[in-house]
Order: C-alpha cells, then sequence, then structure tokens
C-alpha cells in the first residue's frame, strides 16, 4: 500500500539502503542508452550490445550475449526500449543490495540479536530516525510486512517488504 511504501522508503532512507538509482545514476544510464543507440530508434538491437561489449574490452559469446538480450527483452519484440533497459538496471541494483546492506540494516533494527524484529524495535528504530511517522502507520508496516502472523518480523520478510513494494 501507499502508507506501507512510504514507510519502507524512509526506513531504508535512514539505515542506508539503496533502493533506486540517484538522479545522476539515471542520467548516466540514459547517455549510455542513447551512446549505444546507434541507429537512433530508441531501441537496442543485438549488434548494439555486441559493440557496447566490444567497447568494454568483453569478449562475449554469441550465446551469451543473446541470453543477456533475453532477459533484458521482457516484451519479446526483438529489442530493449530503454524501459526495459532501466527495469533489468533496477533488478540488478536490487539484487546487489539484497544481500548485505540489507542484512546490516535488519541486524542494526534487531538489536537483541534475536533473528526477528519486534514492533518495539521498529518502532525505536523509527524513533531514532526521526522521521515523525505516527505508530498507527508503523503497525500498518508491520502487519502488512508480517506474513506468517507471529507478530515479528524475520530476514525473509524484511527483505520481501524492502523489495515488494
Amino acid at each position: 500500500g501507499a502508507v506501507g511504501g512510504s514507510l519502507v522508503w524512509q526506513m531504508a532512507d535512514y539505515l542506508g539502503i539503496k533502493l533506486t538509482l540517484t538522479v545522476e545514476e539515471e542520467n548516466e544510464m540514459r547517455n549510455f542508452f542513447i551512446k549505444y543507440d546507434r541507429n537512433e530508434n530508441g531501441m537496442l538491437e543485438v549488434e548494439e550490445l555486441q559493440k557496447f561489449f566490444a567497447s568494454m574490452n568483453v569478449i562475449a559469446r554469441q550465446d551469451d550475449i543473446k541470453a543477456f538480450f533475453d532477459r533484458v527483452d521482457t516484451d519479446l519484440d526483438g529489442t530493449v526500449d530503454y524501459d526495459e533497459f532501466m527495469t533489468f538496471l533496477e533488478e540488478i541494483l536490487a539484487e546487489k543490495y539484497s544481500s548485505d546492506d540489507v542484512l546490516d540494516a535488519f541486524n542494526l533494527i534487531d538489536e537483541d540479536g534475536s533473528g526477528e524484529v519486534t514492533h518495539q524495535e521498529v518502532a525505536e528504530a523509527m524513533q531514532k530516525a526521526d522521521v515523525g511517522i505516527p505508530s498507527e502507520d508503523i503497525m500498518y508496516l508491520l502487519a502488512e510486512a508480517d506474513l506468517n502472523h507471529d507478530g515479528t518480523i524475520c530476514f525473509s520478510e524484511f527483505r520481501s517488504l524492502l523489495y515488494g513494494l
């Protein structure tokens, strides 16, 4: 939900978890996309991706390039448009930040080391962050994240909450 999503972004910001590209990074990616869209049709074709890999001195087999292309070309039209390109980069970013950084953030909240985050621990973390979130919104977030309804959030529920919204 909107409230839960808003809280997640505030929590992630407080904990230093990077869930999206910065404006600068997005501009860099847009410039990259434009640079390698050599025929300027707003799409990247397999040949343009081959040139990109070659420019980085990456020796990529045809099969590797095709597999990469197939993963990114989600609408299966034979090209990669900018939205597909950015979605792919955001997935890579999420994968990058879904391991150690998220675990570190979870452990910051899980002060007693129980492997689960209680309502009290989240409330205290939010209070420390001084984000001014009403306690009923915190409870809404916890209820949304607590998939097995045991009153606590384990690491997998925490990670799902951050990347599922």
